[in-house]
């Protein structure tokens, strides 16, 4: 397979494979199955359609005049693609070997949705936002760099105060 990129590199579809790589717990394996699940990103014009073909999206039980009150995750799509999301979502939130966090910005986020929800359901969540890496990566067509919330909410007031300009 590696072979096989490395003959097409021009390619669009082996450019996104590589964009996937800079996200951390995403390996070049796992970019590919992504990237296989996918096929042509260009049909996904937002992150829910892609959190909805990867069956990340709430599955809500409803019939009648019964409301129920337990969600859960669909699982309607790729079921290769949540196997994926949920190893990147494990490696993200754990630390290394020397007792770091391998992403601060990851783990701060599933510590605080533990405080009041179950670690599955946290781990969900995580899945949830790696997703939302994924799409912002192919969409951009750039490389995934880890920044605090507060230095994306920064560098969006600064993009809004130019656009108004």
């Amino acid at each position: 397979m590696h072979t096989l990129a490395d003959e097409n590199g021009t390619a669009d579809f082996v450019k996104q494979i590589h964009l996937l790589e800079t996200i951390r717990g995403i390996g070049f394996l796992s970019a590919a199955s992504l990237m296989g699940e996918i096929r042509d990103f260009s049909a996904f014009r937002s992150p829910r359609q892609l959190f909805a073909y990867f069956g990340l999206d709430p599955a809500v039980k409803e019939s009648g005049k019964f409301k129920g009150t337990k969600i859960s995750m669909s699982k309607r799509g790729s079921n290769i693609a949540r196997r994926v999301l949920h190893i990147a979502a494990v490696n993200n939130i754990g630390k290394a070997k020397n007792g770091s966090v391998k992403n601060p910005v990851l783990h701060d986020y599933y510590s605080s949705k533990c405080q009041s929800k179950p670690k599955l359901v946290a781990l969900g969540a995580v899945m949830h936002k790696i997703c939302n890496y994924v799409f912002a990566v192919l969409r951009d067509e750039k490389p995934f760099t880890i920044i605090t919330p507060e230095e994306h909410q920064a560098d969006y007031m600064q993009s809004r105060l130019k656009k108004t300009a």
